[in-house]
């Protein structure tokens, strides 16, 4: 084999332009991710439905389809040149993962594939696919092999999952974000109804599959870019939004007249949200560090007609962050590892260590620290996280509260929708209750992984 093929950026865009092969164009796809570190959210842009669930099955799996390629043919994917393991991990996801593929087609492809990038190691694909089908389909289950493999998730990941909610609830996590994500709009009630807005999708072809426990969620059978092409999207009726997140706006509980800071708050869901549950009498200072996610606030707020936000750059990390001295709202939604993001970013597989997570902590505490500053007396302080490490959350509120004796907790019970609470433990209940916080999984509540505690000043 040779080991020295590589595909750059402009070469990978350009044979994307000139093919209509779905395999060519998903390795292409595929390649950036692995190679050049692309993310997956940025990559599919009018690609078919064969190409979308191989690309995202291949970056999703790929822990486990490394780990059967080695166990049942012996060789090492990080021995291999990159065009080599990248088509070998879309051959083996359609022979174990699709259920449209047969298996000599799967195999047939992926050497015709590789004879076309690497024409001297066709053969050698075709002996590990040979190799890893001869073991027969029971070799492919995933359920066969260790709980790591089960989930397709690091052991360094897995094992936060396992660390703080033990082995079994850990895979039913895993699993759960191995299982298509619902995708989910926020309905813009200042311009119209729910109920107008799900007979103008159906009349557009959307299919609905649903409703959340918020009030506004609507859960939809169509694609981010499918959406953002429709009439109703670009006349700002609906926010693309994970229902997870929009109940941070809602725990939140902006009033009418209030000053609110939403740190951290590009591309301005939870901004946009709460502006509308003030019916957009409300102020609302939205940082964010990059002028490029400034301007996606402001695009956002405009496509839904929103005048009470105000955009600018800031740095949430910094003391001196906050343009007021005071504000009845300040939410912080921070940087964190994304882990309540496995199900829609599977990237996130690759790039997350724990050395990273590590990293990321002291920075929680320098936003929450330094946003809790401009929360004035009697004033809500809400932090948020798409992560389901407790290290990032319960734990990194707990001692916020150790050290900031001005704070304490405040009960988020009588905020939850009611269509959720029906639906919560005892266990889950009392802790919003208690300790005004919330953790929504995949496995549970059908959502992102998402983590809500809400803290008062004291007057």
């Amino acid at each position: 084999m040779r080991t020295d093929i590589t595909l750059t950026v402009d070469e990978i865009n350009r044979k994307l332009r000139n093919t209509k092969d779905d395999r060519e164009q998903c390795f292409l796809l595929v390649y950036q991710v692995f190679e050049n570190g692309a993310f997956t959210n940025l990559l599919l842009k009018d690609v078919n439905d064969f190409v979308r669930a191989m690309f995202y099955g291949t970056v999703t799996y790929s822990h486990s389809i490394d780990f059967l390629i080695k166990h049942l043919s012996g060789e090492d994917v990080n021995k291999m040149d990159s065009v080599t393991r990248n088509i070998l991990r879309m051959g083996v996801w359609q022979l174990g993962f699709s259920t449209k593929v047969p298996e000599h087609a799967a195999v047939f492809t992926t050497v015709e594939l590789c004879k076309k990038y690497n024409k001297a190691s066709a053969g050698y694909v075709n002996k590990v696919l040979r190799a890893v089908t001869s073991e027969g389909r029971d070799s492919l289950v995933l359920d066969n092999y260790r709980d790591d493999i089960k989930v397709s998730l690091k052991n360094e990941i897995f094992g936060i999952l396992k660390k703080y909610y033990g082995k079994e609830r850990a895979v039913l996590i895993g699993k759960a974000f191995l299982e298509e994500s619902r995708l989910s709009i926020r309905v813009n009630t200042m311009l119209t109804t729910k109920d107008k807005l799900i007979k103008e999708l159906e009349a557009s072809g959307v299919k609905i599959i649903g409703e959340g426990f918020c009030d506004e969620c609507i859960f939809v059978d169509m694609n981010d870019s499918g959406l953002t092409n429709l009439d109703s999207f670009k006349n700002g009726e609906f926010f693309v939004q994970n229902e997870a997140a929009m109940l941070a706006s809602i725990i939140a509980n902006p009033k009418k007249g209030d000053v609110i800071l939403d740190c951290c708050s590009a591309p301005g869901g939870k901004s946009t949200h709460m502006a509308q549950l003030t019916n957009d009498e409300c102020i609302i200072d939205a940082i964010d560090i990059k002028k490029s996610r400034i301007e996606l606030i402001k695009e956002n707020s405009r496509r839904l007609k929103l005048n009470s936000i105000n955009a600018m750059l800031g740095n949430s990390v910094s003391p001196d962050f906050a343009p007021r001295l005071e504000y009845d709202v300040v939410l912080c939604d921070v940087p964190c590892s994304g882990l309540g993001l496995l199900g829609r970013k599977p990237d996130i597989r690759l790039t997350i260590t724990y050395e990273r997570i590590e990293e990321l902590l002291p920075t929680q505490q320098k936003i929450l620290s330094n946003a809790s500053n401009v929360v004035k007396p009697g004033g809500t302080l809400i932090y948020s996280t798409c992560t389901l490490n407790k290290r990032e959350n319960e734990l990194q509120v707990e001692e916020f509260l150790s050290n900031h004796p001005e704070f304490s907790s405040i009960s988020i019970e009588n905020l939850l929708p009611s269509k959720l609470k029906t639906k919560l433990s005892e266990e889950r209940l009392d802790e919003a209750k208690k300790k005004g916080m919330i953790t929504l999984t995949p496995d549970l509540d059908g959502t992102d992984g998402f983590f809500i505690a809400a803290l008062r000043r004291k007057e």
